[in-house]
This record gives C-alpha cells, structure tokens and sequence, in this order.
C-alpha cells in the first residue's frame, strides 16, 4: 500500500495541498508504507501543485525516514535525459537509496511547449530517454550536442545511491504498454480510468507473459481513497468532492493528443453533459475504489488483489480538506494494521 497525490487547486490553495502532502507522508512513512507517488503536471489547475515531481521528492526525502520516494510520473520528452538523472540522483541521495521513478510518454498538448521534440515523436523520445537515463545513473557516459553543436561525452553528477534506478512505465490501459513494460524488466502504474478490471486483470497477464528479468515484475495501481464513517452524509460528500475533482480534469482531456477522437469528443461536450459524465465517472470509481467504510475495506482489497495487482497507490487528496483528509488516512492505517 502506498499514497499518491493528484491535486486539483488553485493558487490560493497550493500550500494547503503541500501541507496535506508533508503530514500524510510522515504519517504513512511512521506506518510503513510502501511509497509516496507525486505526479507531473502543467499550466491547468488539475495537479497545480506538481510542476516537478523532483523538487516534491526532495522535500519528502528529508522529512521522512523509510518510505519510497517515487515519480508517478515523469513526462520524459519534456526534459533532458542528462537533467532528470541528475536530479532524481539528488533526491536518491537525500533519501538514502528511497528513489523510483515511472516514466511517461504525455498526452496533455499544452506541456509540450517544454519539449524539444515533435508531439508525435514522443513514444520513441520517451525509450530513448529511459535508456540514457538509466545509463547515466549507473554512472556511464553518454553523448550529446552542446551550444555550438559539436557532441560531447557527459557524466552526470552526483552518482546516486542505488546502482539501478528501480523504474516503470505508466499506462491508461494500453496492452502494448504492459508488454512493453515487461520486456524492458520495469513495472507498470496504472489506473481505471481507460480499462474496467477485467481489461486490466488481462493487461496485467500480457504483463506477467513478457516480463524479463528476475520475479515477476510489479504493477501500481491508484485509486481513489476515502475512509468515510457509514453516515449518508459523509458518502454522498465524497461522491460529490469526486465528482468536482473528475470534472477539473476534463479540461485536460479536450487536449488530448494521444486520442484525438476522444479529445474532439470532449471538446464539443455542454457543461451539462460534462457534469453528467462527471458524476457517472464518480459513482464508478467509488465503487472500484476504496471510497468505503473500515469493513468494506478488506472487500474492496481483495477484488484487487484478484485482478494480480501488487501495489495500491491510494489517491487521497481529490478534494477533501487537511482535516478530513488526515482523518480518513488515520482510519485507513488503522484498518491496515
């Protein structure tokens, strides 16, 4: 079990989301937890307080003692090999060896206005990247162009801790993604979102078939995570808090460049047919995910456990405040225990 952060707020609300960030890891890192997963995001309110998972993880790597410290995820063609080597290696060293990171490809058009590439080149930008980074983490050298053009051997400062940068790729339900995944020897983080279960439950198989290397393998799932008190109140506020947070993110999907048909449908949606959506999408999730009572919880895991998932990563800060947010981790780590 981990925890992983995707809030959506505006600038007044920013330092709240970093307060929330900073208690519920101490707390899930006192409780032994597996990770922390912080997200990369750009230019919208969805996932504000996220522009660098790097800068987050630094800040989490000397605040906490045991917990992993992982990037969910880094949108590798909008930065150079040679820079997220360097900085994951900073937080490798700050953390003492805690250090993971999932990469991406991206999908939201507007961030890539940071890429030196082509949107359409971003797949093959991405496996190039991944092979650059994991060798320059292992402290080999590799080449590139500098100012004037001419290309140069570099060697990326400071060495790391680990030897090898634990790695996986992040997928919205892409078979090709698992099996890709599984032949490079990295894990996969996924979602719901694009895939009911028993489409992930196969994606996972694909996974497990191609996987290279020793064990075999690991897949991250996040869902949404609310530990409410059995009250009607308390459901239907999370439902609606849900709701609200599914709504911002569909600003986002209106420019997305992996799925142009989806982005057009999006795009000519009324605000009534997005509420409408959003909702739907809301009750979904909250019966998929671990929006549910302490006795309700061991159920829920259970289902997942059966879909061949070896990590959840609990999304906890979809909309509540500090307070009930601490509350329900509070609840939920006890139920753990």
């Amino acid at each position: 079990m981990s925890l992983s952060y995707f809030a959506a707020t505006t600038r007044a609300e920013a330092a709240s989301a970093y307060q929330v960030l900073m208690d519920t890891a101490r707390l899930a890192d006192e409780a032994g937890l597996e990770a922390l997963w912080l997200p990369e995001r750009h230019f919208a309110d969805f996932g504000a307080p996220y522009p660098n998972p790097s800068v987050v993880g630094a800040a989490l790597a000397t605040a906490t003692r045991r917990i992993g410290i992982r990037a969910g995820s880094v949108v590798l063609p909008l930065h150079h090999p040679a820079r997220v080597a360097e900085e994951w290696a900073v937080v490798d060293q700050l953390s003492r060896g805690r250090v993971g990171v999932s990469f991406a490809s991206g999908w939201h058009g507007a961030d890539f206005v940071l890429s030196r590439f082509p949107v359409a080149e971003r797949k093959q930008v991405m496996l190039a990247g991944i092979d650059q980074v994991r060798a320059l983490w292992r402290g080999e050298t590799r080449i590139f162009p500098d100012a004037l053009g001419a290309e140069i051997e570099v060697r990326t400062m400071p060495q790391p801790v680990q030897p090898e940068l634990p790695i996986w790729l992040t997928s919205g339900g892409s078979a090709a993604t698992f099996e890709l995944a599984g032949s490079m020897g990295a894990g996969v983080l996924t979602h719901l979102l694009g895939q009911p279960p028993e489409e992930l439950a196969r994606n996972i198989e694909v996974y497990r078939k191609a996987r290279q290397g020793p064990g075999r393998g690991h897949i991250t799932l996040m869902l949404h995570t609310h530990v409410l008190d059995g009250s009607r109140a308390c459901a239907e506020r999370a439902h609606a808090e849900l709701a609200r947070y599914l709504g911002a993110s569909m600003s986002l999907v209106a420019t997305d460049v992996a799925n142009a048909r989806g982005a057009a449908a999006f795009g000519s949606m009324t605000g009534d047919d997005r509420s409408t959506l959003a909702r739907q999408s809301a009750a979904r999730f909250a019966d998929l995910g671990l929006i549910c009572t302490p006795a309700e919880l061991p159920e829920r895991l259970a289902a997942v456990a059966s879909w061949d998932v070896d990590e959840v990563a609990c999304l906890i800060d979809f909309g509540f405040d500090h307070e009930s947010i601490l509350r329900s981790l509070d609840d939920l780590l006890t139920t753990l225990a």
